[in-house]
């Protein structure tokens, strides 16, 4: 089963290339550019993985990751920054016992790294088994 992803990026390039790589992973992707989108975006989606920018033209990605991972508990979040204190900082959480689950990671990300996480996020596909065979017997 393909993932659901939601992608919170201001940087018009790198928001269509993150995109044009998860679409041709086979994911179904929702992409925006603020954090005002992202908030309409899940009041719509249930995402199996959000992947966000740190600095938003309006707003904080860890604060909003923060607020939204306890409404979303099913999701994983990846946090992203070019910022190397951001960074540093959002690492420095995940020790907090509290907080959801989520990586922070250097941008741009690698977006093999990205499937990676992605995979490993969501559930793999179980095929249905078999239906069992009815037999009648009649004397």
């Amino acid at each position: 089963m393909p993932a659901q992803v939601l992608v919170i990026e201001d940087d018009q390039h790198l928001r269509a290339e993150i995109l044009d790589f998860l679409v041709r992973r086979r994911n179904l992707v929702r992409s925006c550019r603020t954090l005002g989108e992202a908030e309409q975006a899940l009041s719509e989606i249930e995402p199996d993985v959000v992947v966000s920018d740190i600095h938003l033209p309006d707003g904080d990605g860890a604060t909003f990751c923060m607020t939204h991972a306890r409404r979303h508990p099913k999701a994983k979040w990846i946090l992203m920054s070019g910022n190397q204190e951001l960074v540093r900082q959002g690492n420095q959480l995940k020790g907090i016992s509290d907080m959801p689950a989520f990586a922070v990671v250097d941008k741009p990300v690698p977006l093999r790294l990205l499937d990676r996480f992605i995979q490993a996020a969501t559930p793999p596909i179980v095929p249905a088994a078999p239906p069992t065979p009815c037999v009648t017997w009649t004397p």
